[in-house]
């Protein structure tokens, strides 16, 4: 049985709460060490949540199909297809951080439920280290972006 959020769209590699304000979505281009190296440096925020993309184009397909069919959200505790129900317990208003070796397989998540998004090129040759670096980096803009939004200037 899959928990919430999980589905055969995608896995949650550390679960959002209700204090999620980005949600780092990942898929099969990204090496799972940096996956890893990237859950186990944001273990203490709360605010970040990191999703794994199982197969994107599948995905992408079953999503366009049921919105063809008018079938997109039909039920509050329920979703028409993988990636709503995996999307579903993020809250609304988060962001999401996209990051792939390919950014076009992953662009059309931020018309699922119409949430923002960030961009992060994936680079399997690039040193690791950097890399999250710049990641952690983009994420911490996301951040301030959603509290600036919320709050103005007085966060």
């Amino acid at each position: 049985m899959q928990s919430s959020g999980e589905s055969r769209a995608a896995r949650w590699r550390r679960a959002p709460s209700r204090l999620t304000q980005v949600c780092i979505v990942t898929d099969n281009t990204v090496a799972e060490t940096f996956e890893q190296a990237l859950a186990a440096r944001l273990e203490s925020s709360p605010q970040v949540a990191l999703l794994r993309l199982l197969d994107p184009a599948a995905a992408r397909g079953e999503w366009l199909v049921s919105r063809e069919h008018g079938t997109i959200r039909p039920q509050k505790h329920g979703s028409a297809n993988g990636i709503e129900q995996a999307l579903d317990p993020l809250p609304r208003d988060s962001r999401l951080l996209l990051c792939s070796q390919d950014m076009d397989a992953l662009d059309w998540l931020g018309g699922v439920i119409g949430q923002r998004v960030f961009f992060a090129h994936y680079r399997p040759s690039a040193n690791h280290e950097l890399q999250l670096g710049t990641m952690i980096g983009t994420v911490e803009d996301a951040l301030r972006a959603s509290l600036s939004e919320k709050w103005g200037d007085s966060y």
